[in-house]
């Protein structure tokens, strides 16, 4: 079988074949890994890291700049909210409708960022208020 006398769909059959015989493989591999554990009668080992074709650190740099964009996002509407409200305040279930976020967001925003301002008050139970 020449492989420049494939077409398209041979082409893509074997690559499919190829893909579940790796599959198949690596099955293969734990079970004997398991196998050897139980004759020597030592734990197999975990197979521990990254995932094979992920760049190490991606998703730690990923989060941090998602997490900081998301908290400058979610900082001034809930601020404008927060003043609207007046010195009644708002319940974070109300927040979060008018936002269109998950109340839990909300909640850990309040535990996380809005305790470094100084103006926002809980005044009842799940309710802040804000006095800049």
């Amino acid at each position: 079988m020449s492989l420049s006398n494939l077409s398209s769909a041979q082409l893509a059959h074997l690559i499919g074949l190829v893909k579940e015989k790796e599959s198949l493989q690596t099955k293969l591999d734990r079970v004997n890994a398991e196998l050897r554990a139980l004759e020597t009668g030592k734990p197999a080992p975990k197979k521990r890291g990254r995932k094979p074709g992920r760049p190490a650190g991606a998703k730690t740099k990923v989060a941090k700049v998602m997490k900081s964009k998301r908290g400058k996002r979610l900082k001034a509407p809930l601020l404008k909210a927060l003043s609207a409200a007046g010195s009644a305040g708002i319940t974070v279930k109300e927040l979060a409708a008018k936002l269109k976020v998950k109340p839990g967001n909300i909640f850990s925003w309040f535990y996380t960022t809005g305790k470094k301002i100084s103006g926002i008050k809980k005044v009842g139970e799940a309710k802040y208020a804000y006095s800049s």
